[in-house]
């Protein structure tokens, strides 16, 4: 039952039953390696690999999502800063950003406090906001986002293609990354899939971002993207999340 769950979310990050795993980000033309999208994952004991889509919603329900969004920026960070001196110098990792961190004035210095613990690199930790989260809020999410960004992360937005907000809207806030959400690799999509996908592309790069296209499957989908001109991807073609450990080794193989 949910009760359950909340209650046992409560004590999940004091048990150490949450983990990091990376789901890897390619370069589309040179398919190299160039960052991982950290994914929290809660190991239960009973229940074994719980999924964010069942817990994140109670966490923010229950106001748990502070604690464990600060959990994954942390160890986000310190894991980002291994990869980084074991050779990954230009990699970075994004992680998400849920409603009550964005509503909460202490993430800019949570962000500060990380990237300055860590030594990271301007851009190298990014956070992944979704459209229906900013638009929620757009005044307070301009401004925080502005001093997030200029205490040195980069920001991502995320599952473009899914609200209602046309690009234009959208910039004003100081995204330099588009994420085109995993609903565009599916064929099923309809006919005018592709339409808008030739569009999207092509705008983001004149508002000055850079795309990633999540959710690709198949290597048709990894060269139609390539062709329209999309920048980077991710999806089970490249990888699924993998631990920090076996995250390292891709690198070190990366490096090899």
């Amino acid at each position: 039952p949910v009760g359950d769950l909340n209650h046992d979310l409560g004590s999940a990050l004091e048990l150490d039953q949450m983990e990091l795993v990376y789901q890897p980000i390619v370069d589309l033309k040179t398919r190299s390696l160039v960052g991982f999208e950290a994914l929290v994952r809660w190991q239960h004991p009973q229940r074994g690999a719980v999924m964010p889509a069942e817990f994140i919603p109670a966490a923010e329900k229950s106001g748990t999502i502070i604690r464990l969004g600060q959990f994954v920026l942390d160890q986000a960070a310190e894991e980002l800063a291994r990869m980084i001196a074991a050779g990954g110098e230009n990699l970075f990792v994004s992680i998400n950003v849920s409603s009550r961190q964005l509503l909460r004035h202490d993430l800019i210095n949570d962000v500060k406090t990380v990237l300055a613990r860590h030594s990271l690199p301007r851009n190298a930790l990014r956070l992944e906001l979704t459209e229906s989260l900013i638009m929620d809020n757009p005044e307070h999410s301009t401004r925080v986002l502005s001093k997030v960004r200029d205490a040195g992360a980069g920001l991502a937005l995320d599952d473009f293609g899914t609200g209602f907000s046309s690009l234009s809207h959208l910039m004003r806030f100081p995204f330099a990354t588009l994420k085109i959400d995993r609903t565009f690799q599916n064929k099923k999509a309809g006919p005018e899939r592709p339409i808008i996908l030739k569009s999207i592309v092509p705008m983001a790069h004149d508002l000055g971002m850079q795309v990633i296209a999540e959710g690709v499957e198949g290597e048709t989908d990894a060269l139609e993207l390539e062709h329209m001109g999309c920048e980077l991807a991710q999806g089970f073609h490249f990888g699924p999340g993998v631990s920090a450990v076996d995250a390292m080794q891709l690198l070190t193989k990366k490096a090899a």
